[in-house]
């Protein structure tokens, strides 16, 4: 984030398993009730492999940024809108919360969880005056990709699948998924965002048109069909 510099917005570094920030600049989340109007939260990282492959150490520390991160800095944030009597909090998610597909490891599971969580605050903030955003990438162009590493255990049952699983990977950054310029989506969020009314929900990204047409199969079909199409590829 070092190349975020803007004299309207102030980065506030959120230590996931901690109940406070850190500073960067002068700012302290009291601060909040006279200067932030919005606040944005995109903790996260991703991860690719099996289910079963996953040491519960590393998934519970997942858990903890992915989404504990997010209800954190809410229990910290949305008391103080909420005395102001305006506000806006806006939770970045992923189109994996709304379907799972297999591979993505813990990713979908936070995203899930997440979404519920954002949808329910949407709603127990209306007599707050605070406005709760859900954003759904799709695939986006980012460098998250190029961070991820990730062999399979020599004990894994799915070592026949480790084309598939390094596909699974790398294909979010393909056009052939149709993945969304950088600058573009990050335009339509702060449109919205910024708005006098904003939109609850925003999915926008490569592979989100489809998911949303999935999404109105039959559950077992659409995940059928996403199993089907990984195998194969």
């Amino acid at each position: 984030m070092s190349d975020l510099e803007h004299e309207n917005a102030h980065k506030l570094v959120w230590t996931s398993r901690t109940k406070r920030f850190r500073r960067q600049r002068p700012l302290t989340p009291y601060t909040l009730r006279r200067r932030n109007r919005r606040i944005i939260s995109n903790a996260g990282f991703g991860h690719v492999g099996p289910l079963l492959d996953i040491p519960l150490e590393e998934g519970m520390s997942v858990m903890h940024t992915n989404f504990f991160g997010l209800v954190r800095l809410v229990n910290n944030v949305v008391p103080r809108m909420a005395r102001r009597g305006h506000g806006t909090v806006v939770a970045v998610g992923s189109i994996l919360g709304e379907l799972p597909a297999p591979f993505p490891w813990l990713l979908q599971r936070e995203q899930a969880a997440l979404r519920s969580y954002t949808e329910t605050l949407q709603m127990e903030c209306k007599p707050l005056k605070v406005k709760v955003v859900l954003v759904a990438p799709g695939s986006i162009r980012s460098n998250i990709v190029g961070k991820l590493a990730y062999t399979l255990p020599e004990d894994s049952l799915y070592k026949s699948f480790e084309r598939q699983i390094k596909r699974v990977m790398y294909q979010s950054q393909t056009a052939a998924y149709g993945v969304m310029d950088t600058d573009r989506f990050a335009s339509v969020i702060i449109g919205n965002v910024t708005s006098a009314n904003p939109s609850p929900y925003i999915s926008i990204g490569g592979f989100s048109t489809r998911t949303w047409l999935l999404k109105w199969l039959k559950r077992t079909w659409a995940l059928d069909l996403l199993w089907n199409i990984t195998q194969r590829s």
